[in-house]
C-alpha cells in the first residue's frame, strides 16, 4: 500500500513527537516502549507509552481504505519506512530511555504484531530489508570456496 505525501508526512510527526517528548538528560531516563496502534477503520495510528498514555496520533487515510487481508503486513511495511527516515540521523535511538526499548507494532487488542525497532547498546534488530540478497551472497560464496 502506497502512501500519500501528506499520510507519510503525518506519520513521521507522530514520531518526531515521540523524539520531543522523550529527549533528555540522562539523569532523568525513564522506562519504557512504544506500542504504535493502527487503527484502521479510524484510518490512524496511535502511539502508547507503557503506562498506556497516547503520546502521538496520525492520520493514515490509505488505512482506512485498504480492503486486502494483509493489512498488518502493509502497515508494519509503512512504519518501517518511516522509522528509517526519522532515525536516519540516529533520533529514535538517542531518546531519554533506558535500554533496551523497542517499538512494537500492536493490534487493537494491544497483542504484538512485530517489533518495528529494538534500541539496545550491543543488539541490531534484524529485518527483511537487511536479510535482502543474503541468500545470493552466501551461494556465491559457498561456490568460490569450493572452486577452490
Amino acid at each position: 500500500m502506497k502512501l500519500t505525501t501528506s499520510s507519510a508526512a503525518s506519520l513521521r510527526e507522530a514520531l518526531c513527537k515521540i523524539v520531543e517528548l522523550y529527549s533528555g538528560e540522562d539523569d532523568q531516563l525513564v522506562s519504557t516502549d512504544f506500542y504504535l496502534m493502527p487503527l484502521r477503520e479510524e484510518g490512524a495510528l496511535r502511539v502508547f507509552n507503557d503506562n498506556d498514555e497516547e503520546i502521538a496520533v496520525a492520520t493514515v487515510p490509505e488505512w482506512a481504505d485498504y480492503v486486502g487481508e494483509d493489512f498488518y503486513r502493509e502497515v508494519e511495511a509503512n512504519l518501517q519506512n518511516v522509522i528509517r527516515e526519522v532515525n536516519a540521523g540516529g533520533d529514535l535511538e538517542r531518546l531519554a530511555v533506558w535500554m533496551p526499548y523497542s517499538f512494537v507494532l500492536v493490534d487493537e487488542e494491544r497483542e504484538t504484531i512485530g517489533d518495528l525497532l529494538l534500541v539496545d547498546d550491543d543488539t541490531l534488530l534484524v529485518t527483511d530489508s537487511l536479510l535482502q540478497g543474503l541468500d545470493e551472497d552466501l551461494n556465491r560464496f559457498l561456490e568460490e570456496l569450493m572452486a577452490e
